[in-house]
């Protein structure tokens, strides 16, 4: 029997942080080209040394190969398949400092803007569920550069801090509200709704359950099993009555194109039907999540074991 990893949030970020200041050194002292150019060593020398990421990378991908069609399945098989997995997590780490600097080192596509600007020019914001799938950072940086009012990003743990302490080292102009909580508590959703009702955004990620001992989580399919996601997100936009959008930004050949789908009018949790509904949501956010990363499917970077909590095969 395997044995249980420890909860991603207190997992190191050894890797990904470490990695990105390395990147983030060479970007600063060499430009945009030269690092990119470094961006092979400095993976190869994390992907031979993190064991448990390149294992969760593999097991991703090998949960991966039979839904994609089948000339793809070969990409995503075998050691190449996950060491370039972790080359894309770098190379968006380098997009991501590029963006937050000001210079969109690609160009966007987001041919549903005028959507998310119909709602924002209501004069009430939205709630913008994503995933760790993709380049969410450009969507900020691009959101920035618009002029959109404000976006708030919930961030769960003391890593996205530092993430973004070492991101504004690159700018420190760049406008981002970062909301760091343990556990999304009354006072947390009381905040949240007066950004929302003064026409800003609230980005929140979906596919990571809260670091709490006591965090609520529901299981959904996802990949051929049981998964576990967190209810905080549906139960945080269902305080907000407001719109709920999916937003995810991947990268697709040399141009970074933005999905932005309505997901909901508003989330209403009746008390009798609560966890029923929250079922349904968790389970249409992971069969949404599956095609995208179906499209993309070296861009889902998650390099933890997401499925060691129920690890049970539909």
């Amino acid at each position: 029997m395997k044995a249980r990893q420890s909860h991603w949030s207190r997992l190191s970020e050894r890797g990904s942080l470490l990695g990105l200041r390395i990147v983030c050194f060479c970007f600063r002292l060499f430009g945009y080209h030269l690092a990119h150019a470094l961006l092979v060593p400095v993976t190869l020398y994390f992907f031979v040394t993190g064991r448990a990421a390149r294992s969760a990378s593999q097991d991703y991908l090998r949960r991966l190969s039979p839904h994609l069609p089948e000339p793809l399945r070969a990409s995503v098989q075998g050691g190449r398949a996950s060491f370039r997995h972790m080359m894309m997590f770098s190379m968006f780490a380098l997009d991501r400092l590029s963006a937050w600097t000001g210079r969109l080192p690609r160009p966007v596509d987001f041919p549903d803007l005028a959507l998310l600007e119909k709602q924002l020019d209501s004069g009430r914001g939205a709630v913008l569920i994503s995933a760790h799938l993709g380049n969410l950072d450009m969507t900020r940086a691009l959101a920035n550069l618009r002029g959109f009012r404000g976006v708030n990003a919930v961030v769960f743990t003391e890593h996205a801090q530092r993430y973004a302490a070492v991101m504004a080292a690159a700018n420190p102009d760049f406008r981002l509200n970062l909301v760091a909580v343990s556990s999304m508590g009354a006072d947390t959703a009381v905040l949240l709704k007066e950004r929302v009702e003064q026409g800003e955004l609230v980005v929140i990620v979906a596919d990571r359950t809260p670091p709490a001992q006591n965090g609520r989580v529901v299981t959904a399919p996802f990949l051929g099993a049981l998964a576990e996601f967190p209810m905080g997100p549906f139960v945080l936009a269902s305080l907000m009555e407001c719109p709920v959008f999916l937003f995810f930004c991947l990268r697709e050949q040399a141009r970074y194109r933005i999905y932005l789908e309505p997901f909901a009018e508003q989330i209403v949790l009746k008390r009798s039907q609560r966890q029923q509904q929250l079922e349904q949501c968790a389970a249409r956010y992971a069969q949404r999540l599956e095609y995208y990363c179906c499209k993309a499917p070296l861009q889902w970077f998650n390099f933890f074991d997401f499925w060691q909590q129920t690890g049970k095969t539909l």
